[in-house]
């Protein structure tokens, strides 16, 4: 596997400059979110639409490309040296925005600041298990975990951004707050907050000819206004085009309509410990009470798939051989009779507020077998709090997969160290923690794969389904979606430059 990325690291050299932007290149403008990011500093956010913007200027030692797999970015190779330790080779000549150059340093400095708790990393859960980094030599360094951890790499693409030491160590903590160095294809240049945020093309990337456009803007615009700026060109691309809209879209002859699945999926956590969810066969009937084939059609205008579990078709530990569970409201009556609870009992139930549309049918469906859905409507900022300071029967929210692995959102619902989960499940906690353990590539998917089967056996979720995301693209703009929702832009050509 080393052979193989160090060959693609030739293909794309750190050179002392960078090629000339591509003839005909432009200003790439993107409307990704309806409001300003929460912060500039990579290191404080955990939020889709956050981390989306931030990657375009900051870089990981790896990265995901379009399909899901794993790439090199600031690191050209990568070898394991033993259970708790891998060793990456660094990328040469690379320098951050600033001109402070990328090295050893940067690497160690940041992986320390991530898993620092002062800085207040909010995912840090989910990069718990390293330890720190050891630098070889300038060029070298040897990243270490607690334990053997087998997705080690997703957790470097899915969450890790290097930071330049030197200036957080001479302007202090909030250095980055409003203004992001990094070392990625595109620079800050300036935030009108409320309206747009505007970068410039990086004249010095280690990758020739890349990003194809001279800059890249996004602005913050409300959903109900989004088509219309696309009609106008105020913006090139909407990556939240509501479904309602793709007719008009298409026949304006000006725009393209990109539909593609994504790593994101809506589902109900299950508090499986306590009466009624406690019983499998009432989380079964579920199940099988809800059309999710009806919640597709009216929650997404039919822009979603019909999933087993909450894994997806692309994802390592992804187990193809099941089957979503099929609307029997039949069957789901005599699962509920058979657990006595035949005249059905209410939920007390947390729904993000941008699923209450989803929460409402699923209800609707529900309540055909009896069960009342008593929704508490919360807004993302909020759930934490929510979840962790009382009890509830059921969570209803959306989750994208910022890993590409199964391990994602299976954990932030189910896993006992989650601040997400409703409910403890030492069983799936120990199946779930020998599968992370497990280097063996092989192996380790075979064990994910059984460990999907065991959620779906055990009906440990509400399994709804996967969401396929619709793009407006502008005609002259050449773009491709990225598998987990979150695009990179600096391959996206636009008006005939390439």
């Amino acid at each position: 596997m080393t052979t193989f990325l160090a060959l693609l690291a030739l293909l794309h050299p750190s050179p002392a400059y960078a090629a000339a932007p591509p003839a005909g290149a432009r200003v790439l403008t993107v409307c990704d979110d309806v409001q300003d990011p929460l912060t500039l500093d990579p290191h404080k956010q955990f939020a889709e639409k956050n981390h989306t913007l931030l990657q375009q200027v900051y870089e990981g030692l790896v990265r995901f490309d379009a399909q899901g797999r794993i790439e090199p970015a600031l690191a050209v190779s990568w070898k394991r040296e033993g259970p708790l330790r891998m060793r990456f080779r660094l990328r040469e000549g690379v320098r951050f925005h600033n001109g402070e150059p990328f090295d050893a340093e940067a690497v160690r400095f940041t992986v320390a600041r991530y898993l620092d708790p002062k800085t207040g990393f909010p995912a840090l859960g989910f990069i718990g298990s390293l330890d720190k980094v050891e630098i070889v030599d300038e060029h070298t360094v040897d990243v270490l975990t607690k334990f053997p951890d087998g997705l080690l790499l997703n957790r470097l693409a899915g969450f890790i951004l290097i930071v330049p030491p030197r200036l957080m160590k001479e302007k202090g903590e909030d250095a980055l707050e409003r203004v992001p160095i990094g070392t990625g294809p595109f620079r800050f240049e300036r935030w009108d907050r409320g309206r747009a945020l505007s970068l410039s093309r990086n004249e010095t990337y280690w990758s020739r000819g890349f990003p194809k456009v001279s800059g890249l803007v996004f602005k913050f615009i409300p959903t109900a206004g989004q088509l219309k700026a696309l009609l106008s060109g105020e913006i090139d691309i909407a990556t939240e085009l509501a479904g309602t809209q793709t007719t008009e879209a298409m026949r304006s002859g000006l725009l393209k309509v990109i539909k593609a699945p994504s790593f994101y999926t809506v589902t109900g956590s299950l508090d499986s410990s306590s009466a009624p969810l406690a019983d499998k066969r009432v989380r079964q009937a579920l199940n099988y009470a809800v059309n999710t084939e009806e919640l597709i059609r009216y929650d997404l205008l039919g822009n979603g798939r019909e999933i087993a579990t909450v894994t997806m078709a692309g994802e390592e530990g992804h187990n193809p051989r099941l089957k979503p569970y099929p609307y029997d409201l039949r069957k789901a009556r005599a699962l509920l009779k058979e657990a006595g609870y035949e005249k059905g009992f209410p939920l007390k139930t947390l729904v993000k507020v941008q699923g209450e549309r989803a929460a409402k049918i699923i209800g609707e469906h529900l309540a055909k077998i009896g069960v009342a859905l008593n929704v508490n409507l919360i807004t993302d900022a909020e759930v934490v709090k929510a979840l962790t300071g009382e009890r509830w029967d059921m969570f209803i929210a959306g989750c994208p997969d910022p890993m590409a692995h199964s391990y994602f959102i299976q954990s932030i619902y189910l896993y006992g160290h989650s601040p997400y989960r409703v409910a403890k499940n030492t069983a799936y906690d120990a199946l779930l923690e020998e599968m992370v353990a497990t280097l063996d590539d092989a192996r380790r998917r075979e064990l994910a794969e059984d460990l999907d089967r065991y959620m779906y056996d055990e009906a440990l979720l509400l399994f709804l389904y996967q969401r396929v995301k619709t793009y407006g693209v502008a005609k002259d703009v050449d773009f491709t979606p990225s598998i987990t929702g979150m695009p990179y832009f600096f391959g996206v050509s636009k008006g005939g430059g390439s």
